[in-house]
């Protein structure tokens, strides 16, 4: 029914960190879900080393208090995260 005309243009699709970067899981750390945001925790008193977590969109947005409260840092890994962006300000770093 719809076909390409012989002048349409290829677009490729933007690259998604999720699917390309070896150093990404395929699983989330809290679900099965692949992870949209790295968090960074912030070392304790009782873990001197920072540590990483990487959570699927539905986690993150549900830990969203509880990481700004923590001083966390996230590092978005969507290159086209507009529903994580859309409805949450950026954690302060």
């Amino acid at each position: 029914m719809f076909r390409r005309g012989p002048h349409a243009a290829e677009v490729s699709p933007p690259e998604d960190l999720r699917f390309t970067d070896p150093a990404v899981p395929e699983r989330s750390c809290c679900c099965p879900a692949r992870p949209v945001v790295k968090v960074v925790m912030p070392p304790t008193a009782d873990r001197p080393h920072p540590v990483d977590l990487w959570l699927c969109g539905h986690h993150y947005r549900a830990s969203f208090a509880a990481l700004v409260a923590a001083g966390a840092r996230v590092e978005d890994l969507d290159t086209a995260a507009a529903a994580v962006r859309a409805d949450h300000a950026a954690v302060p770093a």
